[in-house]
């Protein structure tokens, strides 16, 4: 008895689909990725080292983060801003975010603390409670 072969025309077939799918995929999250590390650098600075610090990162989703280089710069988002730009976004992030907005001031270790006092205050005149200093654990 003969067993019957077919011929293959087409020869064998990969189903791409699925790799084309998870590619697209790959390209969108390297896509936003990049895009958040761009739009959150930071300047480069000396934090200073705290013996009892409590890192609450996760506690405060809606938070303003203003860095102080050694020369007295502020920064917001890796961009220079002046104080009254920083004032007026504290006072839209607090209405905007209620008691859960947070300013966290990362400041260089040798920064006078007349750079460090304004911002202090503007939270105080703003109606902001909750802010904290960037620090480093010792």
């Amino acid at each position: 008895m003969r067993i019957p072969t077919r011929s293959r025309r087409y020869g064998l077939q990969f189903n791409i689909t699925p790799l084309i799918d998870i590619i697209f995929l790959l390209i969108i999250f390297f896509l936003a990725a990049s895009h958040l590390v761009r739009s959150e650098s930071f300047e480069p600075v000396a934090l200073p080292e705290a013996t009892q610090a409590q890192d609450n990162e996760d506690q405060s989703p809606q938070r303003l983060v203003v860095t102080v280089t050694e020369d007295g710069s502020t920064f917001v988002g890796g961009k220079a801003t002046e104080f009254a730009v920083i004032e007026q976004m504290m006072i839209a992030g607090h209405v905007e975010g209620g008691e859960g907005f947070e300013v966290r001031i990362r400041g260089d270790q040798n920064v006078a603390f007349e750079s460090i006092k304004p911002l202090m205050l503007a939270c105080a005149r703003s109606g902001i409670a909750k802010f904290g200093f960037k620090v480093l654990p010792k």
